[in-house]
């Protein structure tokens, strides 16, 4: 195995222009960052301030070569700094300067600073203006499985923890922030109802390397309705119709096949309906005992997903029914464990 060795800026920014060698035969594996469209998108009150929230979950993922991964440095002017190791094909590695890690008071962690940013816009809503989103930093984990198809995606999560040395995304894995944690919001307060765009965009200053930086960003169309107090996603910005028109296609789950198994077990699954996208989590809701995990999800079209599920040990002697939920689409008591 060749030893990892960690670059100065200047000696990084040579391997990128061709100035500092690096073996031919050696292959970077880089990874590849995209986010998926916000989803769980809600008004929320501050109760704090009086006015209003846009609230959202985000989901960033890593379709790359190699994984992201990130470990704490030294201190540096700007805080601790933080190296990118970027993995060479035969084993070893090398380390680059990419940003610095913060302190998160509400997550009670570390974050990597300037990892993404949310932006609103009026796009039909006179009178409107630009919001940002508080969002700028992560604790980056594997949280879900989003192709466990790509080569080299582990079956397992490698990052499992808001770790204070070492960080990152596995190929073929993703990092979910739900849009019940701090700061999965942007302030609305004196907004018009109207018709905004919601654009989400990952390494917003570029401090890190990967394949294509072209596909860090998403967007959709949210109709706020100030006095329903309601956000609707939308795909008709500006329509005939005023804000919320027309409605986009829903996230529907139909069925799961198939739809039982006994606890310890790990078996593959497949789940119809329709609106599925890439980036969905799939997970189990409001049953009883451990929760079920679904791994090698993969999206084979809009109305298809399989993927594989662990049913963990323990829980009571009687069966338990779980709800299973697609992105924002949820079947009821559609999935039954038995003893």
């Amino acid at each position: 195995m060749v030893a990892s060795f960690r670059l100065p800026v200047l000696a990084a920014i040579g391997i990128l222009s061709g100035s500092v060698a690096v073996a031919q035969t050696n292959v970077e594996l880089m990874p590849n960052l995209r986010v998926a469209p916000a989803f769980d998108v809600a008004l929320r009150r501050d109760y704090a301030t009086g006015g209003w929230d846009l609230v959202f979950s985000t989901l960033s993922y890593n379709v790359g070569a190699g994984p992201l991964e990130i470990v704490a440095g030294e201190t540096g002017s700007m805080g601790q700094n933080v190296y990118q190791r970027v993995y060479l094909a035969d084993g070893g590695s090398y380390e680059r300067v990419a940003g610095t890690y913060v302190w998160h008071p509400e997550h009670n962690h570390v974050h990597f600073g300037n990892y993404a940013v949310y932006t609103l816009q009026p796009y039909d809503a006179p009178g409107g203006s630009n919001r940002e989103g508080h969002k700028t930093t992560f604790c980056l984990m594997d949280t879900n499985r989003v192709d466990g198809t790509l080569p080299g995606s582990p079956g397992s999560p490698v990052y499992n923890t808001c770790d204070a040395t070492t960080q990152g995304i596995s190929v073929g894995w993703g990092d979910t922030y739900g849009s019940y944690l701090a700061d999965q919001d942007i302030d609305v307060t004196g907004l018009p109802s109207g018709d905004y765009e919601l654009t989400l965009e990952v390494d917003p200053g570029k401090r890190l390397l990967e394949t294509d930086d072209s596909d860090n960003t998403s967007r959709i169309y949210v109709a706020l309705d100030f006095t329903r107090y309601t956000a609707t996603v939308i795909s008709n910005p500006g329509g005939p119709g005023g804000p919320g028109d027309p409605p986009p296609p829903q996230v529907v789950v139909t069925g799961i096949s198939p739809n039982s198994g006994t606890r310890n077990s790990v078996f593959s699954v497949t789940i119809t309906g329709s609106g599925f996208a890439t980036g969905m989590p799939v997970l189990f809701q409001n049953g009883s005992g451990k929760a079920h995990v679904a791994s090698s999800i993969r999206v084979v079209d809009s109305s298809t997903i399989t993927a594989k599920v662990t049913i963990k040990k323990g829980g009571g002697r009687s069966a338990s029914v779980w709800d299973v939920k697609v992105g924002t689409g949820v079947l009821a008591n559609a999935f039954t464990v038995y003893p």
